[in-house]
């Protein structure tokens, strides 16, 4: 009897541990679900957001593209403006009878050249060149004749001219102006002789002329180191100029002057 007293308390209590065990499963069961739908809420929301993140920047890839476009078409329209103003900068600094350059770009290149041989302290030189008798030419030939005389004889001293940083410029009328970077005055009279000597041997017909019969230059080569005193300016090069091309005419014309021959 007692033992079965004993087995009896026995049962009992190993019925009471499963009935706990069972409630603990159960309670661990109900956290682990909590945890679980907890967890996918996280991630539900994380999903979300990532996807919003995504669709933002989505959006922004997208504007970025278009203004990037944008800014490609702006550049390109200001590229090709620059280049349209360039060219329209280059082409008011062309003479349109001779196609070379104009007054306005010699007188913009000698002060250039002026100033930078001044901080160089190196000559540049100078070479004004008068068709003999042009007003003579006109009269015999027409004007006509006359802007293709002009023509031919601005392509020859353009052609006997030949460095790079020499400028052959349409000084007025039928002068012509020839700037000589970094060339002293030998230099400039043996340029000035070459110049001469190849629009002679061009041979443009010219019958009234009183010098010979095809068209001459008389040629004033001036050179000079500029001075360091800045009130000094370029002024001083182009009237030594003037004043030798006014010599070759006094000489009798088809020929070099400078303030060395005839002073």
């Amino acid at each position: 009897m007692a033992d079965l007293c004993a087995e009896i308390a026995h049962l009992k209590r190993v019925n009471e541990d499963l009935e706990l065990a069972l409630l603990t499963s159960n309670e661990h069961s109900d956290l682990l679900q909590d945890h679980l739908y907890r967890a996918s809420q996280s991630l539900a929301a994380e999903v979300r957001e990532r996807q919003v993140v995504e669709d933002k920047m989505q959006k922004l890839l997208q504007a970025i593209t278009r203004e990037k476009g944008d800014l490609e078409i702006l550049v390109q329209i200001l590229i090709d403006q620059g280049d349209a103003s360039a060219a329209e900068g280059e082409k008011a600094r062309i003479d349109s009878l001779t196609l070379i350059p104009n007054r306005r770009r010699f007188d913009e290149y000698v002060s250039h050249e002026w100033m930078r041989h001044r901080r160089l302290q190196q000559p540049v030189s100078l070479l004004i060149c008068d068709v003999d008798h042009f007003k003579l030419f006109n009269d015999h030939y027409g004007h006509q004749s006359g802007d293709d005389c002009l023509r031919a004889v601005a392509r020859v001293i353009n052609n006997s001219v030949r460095r790079s940083g020499d400028l052959v410029a349409r000084y007025g009328g039928e002068e012509f102006g020839v700037i000589l970077p970094g060339t002293d005055l030998a230099g400039a009279l043996q340029t000035a002789e070459e110049v001469r000597a190849a629009v002679m041997s061009a041979a443009i017909p010219h019958a009234r002329s009183p010098v010979c019969r095809v068209v001459s230059l008389s040629i004033g080569a001036a050179s000079q180191t500029p001075p360091l005193e800045m009130d000094l300016d370029v002024q001083v090069l182009i009237e030594e100029a003037d004043r030798a091309l006014y010599l070759a005419k006094r000489s009798g014309r088809n020929c070099v002057g400078n303030r060395q021959r005839g002073e």
